[in-house]
């Protein structure tokens, strides 16, 4: 048997404030995006790495809150200059990369409160 995970969904209430976000401070290319009605959209973007597609979903009642804990894990070869270019195109860091026993972590929100860790893990 062999699989991998393709997707992740990140809840939103604003899809267009979203979208700004991931593509133009953290460089994520739209891979895809189709309306479902006047306001909502299916939308989906990818890393630089590549890796699994982020969907942007339209927050709904049912929806989960954003989380402290954070709803996807990134990883970069090198941190800290990761860190210092996303900051420099205004990406909020709540921590700074630290080192811990297993690696390097950082942790960073996007315009609607959600949390998201990035790692770099020791080679």
């Amino acid at each position: 048997m062999n699989y991998g995970i393709s997707k992740v969904t990140i809840y939103v209430d604003d899809q267009k404030q979203a979208l700004d976000f991931w593509t133009k401070k953290m460089g994520c290319d739209i891979t895809t995006d189709l309306a479902y009605s006047d306001d909502i959209r299916w939308l989906e973007v990818t890393p630089p790495g590549g890796g699994a597609r982020l969907v942007l979903h339209k927050r709904t009642a049912e929806s989960p809150a954003p989380s402290p804990m954070g709803h996807a894990l990134f990883s970069t070869p090198d941190i800290k200059a990761t860190c210092a270019e996303l900051a420099d195109r205004g990406v909020t860091f709540t921590q700074s990369p630290v080192q811990e026993s297993w690696g390097w972590s950082a942790v960073f929100t996007d315009n609607e409160g959600n949390h998201f860790h990035i790692s770099q893990e020791p080679n």
